[in-house]
């Protein structure tokens, strides 16, 4: 097993997963490792980490009667195995799939890989693995780098409360500033548009009654007031009773109101 595959493999795989540009060594920057640790997990504990990182995956893949499918296309696409990544088209013959239907799968499984879920606990269980292999070696920080990071996050927690107050405090003021204006803007055009909607609820109501009296549809300019006929419905039950015994079913015809509706229409 070549494990520079295997590791080119995996963060090829963790690009896909989270976006292009993530690695191993990115996830652990964002789950709160500093880079010594990092640094200390390449030098020492890649391989193992990497073991066990994948052995996660491969638990995520494996169905609850025990059929890893879905890892082992995975594992040969990427080369997670150690061994030479493999095209889609060999896999598709190694596993006895027609290249279109492997290639369904395969986009299948990365779309599981890529869930919010997945992403979740991919990261959660690498945070416990890297734990567990520094605190193998006992690479604990100290009492006092501990206290110093809360110190530092007391500070910078209220320097942002100090910024947020002042920001809502000048935020305030700019709007008591502006309000006045708005609240004259507001009493100047709201009399002009209620009395426009008003006006133009009137006139719809108008065109409507017309063009139910006039029978049919007219356009003028970008409008056109359709005519529609009433929807003609059956009943059923009395249908089949009277159909029964008498040719004539024209008596259960029921025939609904016309109607009108307004649109704008498009005019070259």
């Amino acid at each position: 097993m070549d494990f520079k595959i295997q590791i080119t493999g995996l963060n090829e795989l963790l690009g896909v997963i989270y976006g292009e540009e993530t690695k191993l060594s990115t996830l652990l920057r964002e789950l709160g490792f500093e880079q010594p640790q990092i640094e200390q997990v390449r030098d020492q504990h890649l391989e193992a980490v990497t073991a066990q990182f994948l052995e996660v995956i491969h638990e995520r893949l494996t169905s609850d009667s025990g059929r890893d499918t879905y890892y082992q296309i995975l594992a040969r696409r990427y080369g997670l195995d150690g061994q030479t990544p493999a095209q889609l088209s060999a896999i598709a013959e190694a596993f006895k799939h027609s290249p279109e239907s492997l290639r369904q799968l395969f986009d299948e499984i990365l779309q599981r890989c890529k869930s919010k879920t997945w992403q979740a606990e991919l990261k959660k269980s690498l945070k416990h693995i890297v734990i567990q292999k520094l605190g193998e070696l006992n690479q604990k920080p100290s009492q006092e780098h501990i206290a110093d990071k809360l110190k530092r996050l007391e500070n910078l927690r209220g320097a942002a409360d100090v910024a947020r107050l002042d920001y809502e405090a000048k935020r305030a003021d700019i709007l008591k500033q502006i309000q006045s204006q708005l609240d004259a803007l507001d009493s100047e055009y709201k009399p002009l548009l209620e009395s426009a909607e008003e006006n133009i609820a009137t006139l719809e109501n108008e065109i409507k009654t017309d063009v139910l009296l006039y029978g049919e549809s007219v356009t003028s300019g970008h409008f056109r007031a359709t005519y529609s006929k009433g929807r003609i419905s059956w009943d059923n039950e009395g249908m089949e009773k009277y159909a029964a015994a008498h040719p004539d079913v024209i008596q259960f015809r029921k025939q609904g109101q016309p109607i009108v509706t307004l649109r704008v229409v498009n005019k070259d």
